[in-house]
């Protein structure tokens, strides 16, 4: 699993399992005489085992600096508090065959580690089921929605004001990684990124490249290897710009060469559009609602991580947004479409 697309939806699915079925065992022990148990693993058991064993180091890895959501962050606490780890991995450790365990320091170590699963899932399940925990979950999906609901009118907004956009999408990164290794990277990493986006889009008012511009969207995401990095899609008014592969590799050339002065990595989407199979990219035409539908789905991707796990920035700032809505004829919209 990868720990972006993953992984985070995987957890909440797995609180949801837990919460479902209060009354399913986590094992079944049957006695094979001569001192020999055998304890099998429910399916619930196996997905919790596997999910801590193989997966939470990397989701926290992936994500240092961030807040989840309550499903994810119930089960996250939980196993950390209770040690859960430290347990399983110690059951890796036992002399057993095929789940059978001879009576004495083995399977006393596997009716330890049983009980603590055992506590674990009924902590869970107690916190799910609370006043509290289920406020946390309403205001979560809210804001979620509330962002979700706000990108598909922008989107909506743009092709409104526009008989065709030409769109183009780059990930802003950065060659070396933008990493956080200690506490003190966290501001100095994220200062450096923020600084050089801000950067990006003031040089962008006056720089020719951006004249036909009518639209944007970013998010800010960081990762263990990329570190900070953004994902940006650039609208352009399909009247005037046709050429959107062009536009997408002097986007990167700028971000890389004058932004950054080479510091900078960037993923040119558009040259590798024809990977993609439902691509949202290059030229849409109002009327095209096949490709409209895959620009929108493109786009609620770049903030479904967010529904899952926030950022929690230093300065408190947003690490999503758009470009504003404002009347045709001023700002970033140019002049309404023909009828």
């Amino acid at each position: 699993m990868n720990a972006q697309s993953e992984i985070l939806p995987a957890v909440e699915s797995l609180v949801h399992e837990i919460v479902n079925h209060p009354d399913d065992p986590l094992y079944t022990v049957i006695d094979r005489g001569n001192g020999i148990q055998q304890v099998v693993p429910a399916h619930l058991t196996r997905a919790i085992t596997d999910m801590v064993c193989y997966y939470l180091n990397p989701l926290l890895n992936q994500f240092p600096i961030h807040e989840f959501h309550p499903y994810i962050n119930v089960f996250i606490k939980n196993v950390l508090n209770g040690n859960l780890m430290e347990y399983l991995q110690l059951h890796a450790a036992l002399n057993k065959q095929d789940d059978l365990y001879r009576v004495g320091r083995d399977y006393e170590i596997m009716l330890t580690i049983m009980t603590q699963l055992s506590d674990c899932v009924s902590r869970i399940r107690q916190e799910v089921q609370s006043t509290e925990f289920k406020f946390l979950v309403a205001e979560a999906n809210r804001a979620s929605q509330k962002n979700h609901k706000s990108l598909m009118e922008y989107i909506d907004f743009l092709h409104k004001h526009h008989k065709q956009l030409l769109v183009v999408r780059v990930d802003l990164s950065y060659k070396q990684g933008n990493v956080i290794t200690c506490y003190a990277d966290i501001e100095a990493k994220y200062r450096e990124a923020k600084q050089d986006f801000e950067h990006l889009w003031n040089n962008a008012k006056k720089n020719s490249l951006f004249k036909h511009k009518v639209g944007h969207i970013w998010t800010l995401e960081y990762g263990p290897v990329k570190g900070f990095h953004f994902h940006l899609f650039v609208f352009f008014d399909g009247d005037k710009e046709t050429d959107d592969v062009y536009l997408s590799g002097m986007i990167c050339h700028y971000w890389v060469h004058c932004i950054t002065q080479h510091r900078g990595g960037c993923w040119d989407c558009n040259k590798e559009k024809a990977n993609y199979l439902y691509c949202a990219l290059g030229m849409i035409h109002h009327t095209d609602l096949e490709k409209r539908h895959y620009l929108k789905i493109a786009a609620a991707y770049l903030i479904k991580v967010d529904h899952y796990s926030r950022m929690l920035t230093p300065d408190h700032s947003k690490n999503f947004g758009k470009g504003k809505m404002l009347p045709p004829g001023t700002g970033d919209i140019g002049r309404p479409r023909a009828a």
